[in-house]
């Protein structure tokens, strides 16, 4: 059985840069799958004695984690467009911190086409710490003190802020709900050129301005159809037994 927990930073300043720490634990060597959707945030993972062995190409985004190999290493996963799918074949132990857009910045100047493929990128984010510090995060068999060690690395390790245009831009896609961004329009508000923008994004988020625009609206759809659903199922559970069960098998095709 897997085990997930979701802890968010206490530091305000912390939370400025990181969404939340994830941890991930699995005793038994019983083999599992689970698949994550598109998103903008990046997150670095850090393993305790796995291999992984992660494949993207036009096609196929998949990565297959298992016990054995090195002490310690680290990847950083995203700008996926397409679905993530993982497979855990054994136990695992396995910390994440889900960084904002552009957010690692504030932490490394390394460029994401040597970050990107690196199977230590702990290492080449945080060179100074290496196994010692990890070796006191997986020590520490308490994920909410792991959260708390993560935290304190952070706030050591900041040593940037976030372009203040690329701020405005992530902050008028966030916003525009009514109007439909594209390149173009982006720039125009921005009052840079589409070159300056494309540039941008590369050196500060590693994707173009398109493909986050793809994601972003891919998440925001999603949320959508989430936020939905739970009303719908509220309203459900409000209504009459006999009614509800009715609905629920002329709805079920829909939802599936």
């Amino acid at each position: 059985m897997l085990k997930t927990v979701i802890i968010k930073p206490e530091s305000e300043l912390v939370k400025k840069y990181v969404q939340y720490f994830l941890f991930f634990v699995k005793h038994d060597e019983e083999a599992i799958q689970y698949t994550t959707f598109p998103n903008n945030n990046l997150c670095l993972a850090i393993y305790r004695q796995s291999m992984i062995n992660y494949i993207n190409k036009p096609g196929f985004n998949h990565c297959v984690v298992k016990s054995g190999g090195t002490v310690f290493s680290s990847r950083l996963y995203g700008f996926h467009t397409m679905p993530f799918t993982v497979n855990v074949n054994g136990w695992l132990d396995q910390v994440c911190i889900l960084f904002y857009p552009s957010a690692l910045r504030a932490f490394t100047n390394a460029s994401y086409e040597d970050l990107m493929p690196a199977e230590n990128v702990f290492d080449e984010i945080f060179p100074k710490e290496g196994n010692r510090f990890l070796e006191k995060l997986f020590d520490q068999a308490n994920l909410n003190k792991r959260a708390t060690i993560l935290e304190q690395l952070l706030l050591q390790r900041i040593n940037g802020e976030i372009a203040p245009k690329l701020k405005e831009a992530l902050w008028l896609i966030a916003t525009n709900r009514d109007e439909v961004l594209n390149i173009e329009s982006l720039s125009q508000k921005l009052s840079i050129s589409d070159t300056t923008l494309f540039r941008l994004f590369k050196s500060h988020l590693g994707q173009n301005p398109k493909s986050y625009l793809k994601t972003f609206r891919f998440r925001q759809g999603l949320n959508d159809v989430l936020l939905s659903k739970t009303r719908l199922q509220k309203w459900l559970t409000s209504i009459n037994t006999t009614i509800r069960h009715i609905l629920l098998k002329n709805l079920r095709p829909l939802q599936d």
